[in-house]
């Protein structure tokens, strides 16, 4: 059992949760071991329920006004997106050095971008398998303080120091930066990335068609510049509504359709289970504990 710590942001009570996200390579070669466990310890609301609960009580066309309350705590999509990112990077390291002595991480020159970082389960991994810069974003600014009050904690105001998890490969820099307050709404283009990540952000049908029209727009920007398509990882646990982007999205559908008549990889759905995750409770502020399924869409790989 992780000891939790509790601190305050101004007078806001937070806490801290160590969350370690485990993968098992057992079909790869004997260079990697078979299970790989990196820790992340990130900070939340310690008193979460009525925030949240107020937010669900108001009209939808109300809640504009409101702070959004749900990145505040960590979310069973975040564990999935951080494992599904490290399988990527474990099995791509394995495949392109076929060595385990090189120090060089293939996500070295890479940028992720994480759509909704919340608490920042996923900013921490892709920062500790050594991405050249992880730009967290999200709408609350005060999520966006728990994230970066967690990543401090971790890796100080100067990089990563030689113990920040026992397991780490790579560490020779962290790069969470910047940390933006960012508005999927917006007209704004999304940044240049080569890692998308958007994990837990579909708890409503007009924010879930949002997140597919950005996943559109990242995929169509590249197709417009002839360029590399970029990677894509969408976790989601709640489904509230409008889960089903690809259905629902007539620009995703058309691009199903064009990569589909080309021979290309196709965005799909597929379903992962998660056992005894521990997470804090929504109506309850008390952690419980539960089996959940949990749709991935992992995509450019």
């Amino acid at each position: 059992m992780y000891e939790r710590k509790r601190s305050k942001l101004g007078k806001v009570p937070i806490i801290s949760r160590t969350i370690p996200i485990s993968i098992n390579l057992s079909s790869q070669p004997k260079s990697i071991n078979a299970t790989i466990t990196l820790e992340t310890t990130i900070w939340e609301m310690e008193s979460p329920s009525d925030m949240i609960q107020t937010w669900w009580t108001v009209e939808e066309t109300d809640r504009a006004a409101i702070a959004d309350p749900f990145g505040v705590v960590v979310w069973p999509g975040s564990i999935v997106a951080s494992q599904e990112l490290m399988k990527r990077h474990y099995t791509a390291w394995n495949v392109t050095t076929n060595a385990a002595a090189t120090t060089v991480s293939p996500m070295d020159n890479l940028t992720v971008l994480v759509l909704g970082a919340g608490t920042g389960v996923e900013v921490q991994i892709a920062a500790l398998l050594g991405a050249k810069q992880v730009i967290a974003t999200d709408i609350n600014p005060f999520t966006l303080k728990l994230l970066d009050y967690g990543a401090s904690q971790i890796f100080g105001s100067d990089g990563p120091t030689s113990n920040v998890v026992e397991s780490k490969l790579f560490t020779d820099k962290l790069a969470i930066d910047p940390i933006q307050d960012f508005d999927v709404y917006s007209n704004e283009q999304l940044p240049q990335f080569d890692i998308l990540i958007a994990a837990d952000v579909l708890y409503n049908a007009n924010l879930a068609k949002q997140i597919g029209l950005r996943l559109y727009e990242s995929i169509s920007r590249s197709l417009a510049n002839d360029a590399q398509f970029p990677k894509v990882i969408v976790a989601d646990s709640q489904k509230f509504h409008g889960t089903n982007f690809l259905l629902e999205v007539p620009e995703l559908v058309g691009l199903n359709n064009m990569l589909y008549e080309n021979g290309l990889d196709v965005l799909r759905w597929e379903e992962i289970k998660l056992v005894n995750v521990t997470t804090s409770g929504v109506v309850i502020d008390e952690d419980q504990e539960y089996d959940v399924n949990v749709r991935l869409l992992s995509w450019g790989w």
